[in-house]
């Protein structure tokens, strides 16, 4: 039998505390909680679970703290996950599987330090948000432990195992307004330690700038953009994650401010540094069709559906994990700049029928509203459009779309429509 034993560090996790032990009950060896001065219930519940307690006097620094975690197991591996984060009870037996397979093989066993899955991040309704690749497990060697007071990370020596048949699920973005804002002063604040002593770390300047770039102020922005753009030119290799944080900001930013030929340039550099990244192919049209470059964005549109329409394997993206609606949408654009009514036509109706399709599912109808005012498409032009299977004279119907379109980040349409939504009940 391989002895597992999980670890997290706690604060105030009354909430998540007995999902995140009970999902790994049952194929543990132990299961250590090390609390960071917790005022709920956190350890009280913890402990009627069954799990081993201690106690670690916070000092901004993750690392410290699961360091401590981690000295504290005694199994063969260690499950380091956040409270709010869980497997299936069939995703944990197979880790079971996995991990007793690479016990029995004498090489692989030398060989593997840590293994990797699907990471899923879930919003507050439960639709998957996006899907990345995570480490969270380790073999439990003492060379074996994170670096960094935040964001921290293990390096791994030997060898990483992908297991893409695994997933971790994780609900951390159902915070409260205010616990998101603490968060937020709490990064920054240890970011900024890490960027005075270290001011040429790239990952660093890119952590910070990622925190900074979700502030309300225009000059927390500017700041995030100066420091992606420098994290991006330095001699220091970022990671991919990273990497990705820099262009996801930084590409829509220059497409909002039309500052259209600097973002084609990020476009290209994603394209060429990361594989199988089909979302840079996607901003790049979206940039060629402002552009009027309409041949070139349906060179890189039909990239796109290359790779979703089968899914290639490795694909990764984060504008179409709920809907394809954005990419028919700037095909129309595309078609429609190209005069060519037959490619019109037909994605036309692949909007109508997937919407259709999926009239009551917030998830795929949002992006496709997000994806018509990124592009400048007037909101009665776009109310026309989804009037084609929504009864916008219809307030409940309204609000559904409302709903949707907040979701996607669509905010002026989204208060629009309220606004329409208050006249006809006379408010």
């Amino acid at each position: 039998m391989v002895k597992l034993s999980q670890c997290m560090i706690v604060k105030n996790e009354e909430q998540n505390i007995e999902r995140a032990l009970g999902w790994a009950k049952d194929i543990t060896f132990e299961q250590i909680v090390v609390d960071t001065g917790s005022t709920d219930k956190t350890i009280e519940l913890a402990e009627n679970m069954g799990a081993k307690v201690f106690h670690f006097k916070w000092i901004d620094d993750f690392a410290a703290a699961k360091n401590y975690a981690m000295d504290k197991a005694t199994g063969d591996w260690i499950a380091i996950l956040d409270a709010d984060e869980y497997m299936t009870a069939e995703d944990a037996n197979l880790l079971i599987d996995v991990l007793e397979k690479i016990q029995e093989d004498d090489e692989m066993s030398a060989e593997c330090d840590s293994i990797s899955c699907q990471f899923i991040n879930l919003d507050e309704n439960g639709n998957t948000l996006t899907i990345e690749s995570n480490q969270r497990f380790y073999r439990n060697r003492p060379y074996l432990r994170f670096k960094g007071r935040i964001h921290e990370a293990i390096t791994i020596e030997k060898k990483d195992f992908s297991i893409n048949e695994l997933s971790i699920y994780h609900t951390g973005y159902t915070k409260s307004e205010t616990a998101d804002k603490n968060k937020k002063e709490r990064n920054l604040k240890m970011l900024r330690v890490e960027y005075e002593e270290d001011p040429t770390n790239p990952d660093i300047m890119h952590y910070l700038a990622n925190t900074l770039g979700v502030q309300e102020s225009e000059e927390d922005k500017k700041e995030a953009e100066e420091l992606h753009l420098k994290a991006l030119s330095s001699d220091r290799a970022p990671k991919t994650n990273n990497k990705l944080l820099a262009y996801d900001f930084l590409i829509p930013r220059f497409i909002a401010d039309d500052r259209k030929d600097e973002a084609i340039t990020l476009c290209t550099q994603a394209i060429e540094g990361l594989l199988n990244y089909i979302d840079y192919y996607y901003y790049r049209a979206v940039l060629y069709n402002k552009k009027g470059e309409y041949n070139k964005a349906l060179e890189d549109l039909k990239q796109c559906e290359e790779y979703l329409f089968p899914k290639r394997a490795g694909l990764v993206t984060r504008i179409f994990v709920s809907s394809p609606l954005p990419l028919f949408y700037q095909i129309t654009v595309s078609a429609e700049g190209l005069r060519d009514e037959a490619l019109f036509k037909k994605y036309s109706q692949l909007i109508n029928s997937t919407i259709k399709d999926n009239k009551n599912k917030e998830g795929v109808i949002g992006p496709f509203i997000r994806a018509m005012t990124w592009y400048g498409v007037p909101d009665d032009i776009v109310l026309s459009r989804l009037a084609e299977v929504y009864d916008i004279n219809n307030p409940s119907d309204l609000m559904f779309i409302a709903r949707a379109a907040k979701e996607s980040g669509a905010i002026e349409f989204t208060r629009n429509v309220l606004a329409l939504i208050g006249n006809m009940l006379g408010k």
